[in-house]
């Protein structure tokens, strides 16, 4: 039953005990309340004129409402000074943040009407085994004419079991109770007595009130307090109330924790209706990868949990089957509001209870350092924990910290290594390449140093950093080799949407006294595909002032020929994995030619051999780097060379 709770003439609101404020109420309640609006009655202090007795009540209320307990109680309420009585029930209801509140739902009474619950009272009496003996023209209405037992009216016959065991120990059963009506399943509130008579017989006196309206309600609240609003999948409060009772029971099942790759950079570059729009396509793809038993959970922002019920006694096969699909699934282009296909893919860390972890918190930090380690390897991977990895995570706490001094300590410096034409054997160009050493932590990889510094929102200052000292370095290598030699920066995607991109970009050339056309700004072709063609793309703002743009790691993204003709790029730099399969040789050469005809330079990574470079220089790629051409070395390196060569002149 789908009940519309503006539509109630029934008071309800969220009373926060710890603030004493109102936090949410229906129009009902406004008008109990005398108030224009929500935000009008949330703003009154309602300490102000409470009693200590008032408080304690209250106080007493949420000791009983932490034991699920109901309560109903004929209140005063004085709005504005002016008095309302009512007939109120009191329950407990958790806030976001945990906190135990109070639900109340008020019939306001009229007066000289001493009225218990506004719909009629259902009474009906039995024999302490259950046996229907008597009952009022309400339950006539309510019940089926067939019934005769206790039992006939509860939808879960141990809901009668219990209430007849109460009763004959001598103790009042009160309980709220889906029971089974003329109309369908409906809750009741349900009180019964054992009633001694004078002829020493004993009979059980039952009492309902129709409280299914408030019900629906209250489960609505708490539905809504358990489910993600965009997603409509459970939050973390209901992925904890999932697991709960499984941890109690000891009930195996393996816990999967996805994070979107490439989310940050569309969320922030295309807008977050954009965003919203990925999330709910993405939600609905591991929707779709659901089997029985398996719970879908949004976690945080691109982050989805994927719980498999008795996973933990599946075989391994089977888990990774299951991560293959949902990595396949969310790597398939999703179409942006410009028609644009967008590429994103994930990273799946996973945990087992109860052979990895034995509590909530363990497995889902365990499983999200796995996570960590998949990202690690790569785009499209899944991790199985093993002992230990939760000790990476506490480095990414400490790199964090670290970074973020790390430019005023000094600590980061630049690597150059050279671009070589292998047709004149002469360098053209310079790709600058973060270093960072730590005292504390020695050297730390720069994708780990990116990664971190994307994370903590350092990322631009760090490239502006390394677009300075490239720059300012790159005078001196014009002055030891030609003037035709340019410098190529890589820069993230999460800088690209950086409003200051271009200006800064322009003054940093200037302040070195250098032309556009010296930088060449690297961007991968996941990053170059998100931004093209959408409204003030920075790409376009770039070659629009005659910098370069190169499209670095061409060919691991999907759909790189078709779209290759979109993007305003002077240099396509073909990724090194071309280079691990002898077969790749007529993919090489269908690059070329079409990088040929668009007019763009073609590059390849990844040289180690004398072999690789005539091979390649024979299929057309002579621009070439790679270890076999030369290593990544600071400035100094190539100062001393030319100091040595001179020497020996």
């Amino acid at each position: 039953m789908k009940v519309d709770i503006n539509q109630l003439h029934t008071a309800i609101w969220i009373y926060d005990i710890d603030a004493f404020a109102i936090t949410w109420a229906n129009p009902a309640a406004l008008m109990l309340w005398d108030s224009p609006s929500i935000e009008d009655l949330s703003q009154r202090n309602l300490k102000t004129g409470q009693s200590d007795a008032v408080r304690e009540t209250i106080e007493q209320y949420r000791a009983a409402f932490k034991e699920n307990k109901v309560l109903q109680e004929n209140w005063t309420f004085s709005p504005k000074g002016k008095e309302v009585e009512a007939l109120c029930q009191f329950s407990g209801i958790q806030l976001e943040d945990g906190r135990l509140a109070m639900l109340v739902e008020a019939t306001p009474t009229l007066p000289n009407t001493n009225m218990q619950f506004k719909s009629a009272t259902i009474l009906s009496l039995y024999d302490l085994d259950g046996e229907l003996l008597s009952a009022n023209p309400p339950f006539s209405k309510n019940f089926h004419s067939s019934t005769s037992h206790l039992k006939a009216l509860f939808c879960h016959p141990q809901d009668a079991i219990n209430l007849i065991q109460t009763v004959n120990q001598g103790a009042t059963f009160e309980s709220d109770i889906l029971m089974d009506t003329c109309h369908g399943e409906v809750w009741f509130r349900v009180i019964a007595n054992r009633i001694n008579n004078q002829d020493n017989s004993s009979h059980i006196l039952l009492s309902q009130y129709d409280i299914h309206k408030i019900k629906v309600i209250e489960q609505n609240l708490r539905q809504q307090a358990w489910a993600d609003p965009l997603t409509n999948l459970i939050n973390r409060r209901g992925l904890v109330e999932k697991l709960t009772p499984m941890f109690e029971n000891n009930t195996p099942f393996t816990l999967l924790y996805i994070d979107l790759d490439g989310f940050k950079m569309v969320n922030d570059s295309l807008g977050h209706l954009q965003g919203d729009d990925i999330l709910l396509k993405v939600s609905k793809r591991l929707k779709a990868q659901i089997q029985d038993g398996d719970t879908l959970c949004r976690f945080g922002g691109d982050e989805f949990i994927f719980i498999i019920e008795n996973g933990g006694t599946q075989s391994d096969i089977s888990t990774t089957l299951r991560c293959q699909a949902i990595i396949d699934a969310l790597s398939e282009p999703y179409q942006s509001f410009l028609g644009r296909d967008l590429l994103l893919s994930a990273s799946i860390g996973i945990a087992e209870f109860p052979s990895d972890a034995q509590h909530y918190e363990q497995i889902v930090a365990y499983a999200d350092a796995a996570m960590y380690h998949a990202k690690k390897l790569g785009k499209k991977q899944w991790v199985q924990y093993q002992v230990g990895m939760e000790n990476a995570q506490k480095r990414l706490s400490v790199l964090a910290q670290k970074l973020s001094f790390a430019l005023s300590n000094n600590e980061l410096c630049l690597h150059y290594q050279p671009v070589i034409n292998y047709s004149t054997g002469e360098i053209v160009s310079f790709e600058a390449l973060l270093r960072w050493y730590n005292q504390e932590l020695g050297y730390v990889s720069p994708e780990e140093a990116i990664r971190i510094a994307e994370e903590i929102g350092l990322i631009c200052e760090i490239e502006n950093w390394v677009l300075d000292q490239a720059l300012h370095d790159l005078v001196t290598f014009k002055q030891l080799l030609n003037d035709d030699i340019t410098m190529a920066v890589n820069l993230s995607g999460l800088h690209l949407v950086n409003p200051n991109l271009v200006e800064t970009t322009l003054y940093l050339l200037s302040k070195h006294e250098l032309q556009p056309q010296d930088l060449i700004i690297e961007l991968t072709e996941s990053v170059l595909l998100t931004d093209v063609n959408h409204e003030n793309s920075p790409i376009n703002a770039l070659t629009n002032q005659h910098i370069n743009v190169s499209i670095d790691d061409f060919g691991t993204g999907y759909s790189s020929l078709a779209y290759l003709h979109t993007i305003p790029a002077t240099t396509v730099k073909v990724d090194k994995s071309f280079l691990d399969n002898t077969n790749n040789t007529l993919t090489l050469k269908c690059i070329q030619r079409l990088v040929k005809d668009l007019s763009m330079n073609n590059l390849i990574e990844g040289i180690e051999t004398k072999q690789q470079a005539e091979l390649l220089n024979a299929l057309g790629y002579h621009l070439q780097q790679g270890y076999y051409h030369g290593r990544p070395q600071p400035l100094s390196y190539y100062l001393s060379a030319d100091t040595q060569r001179q020497s020996e002149v």
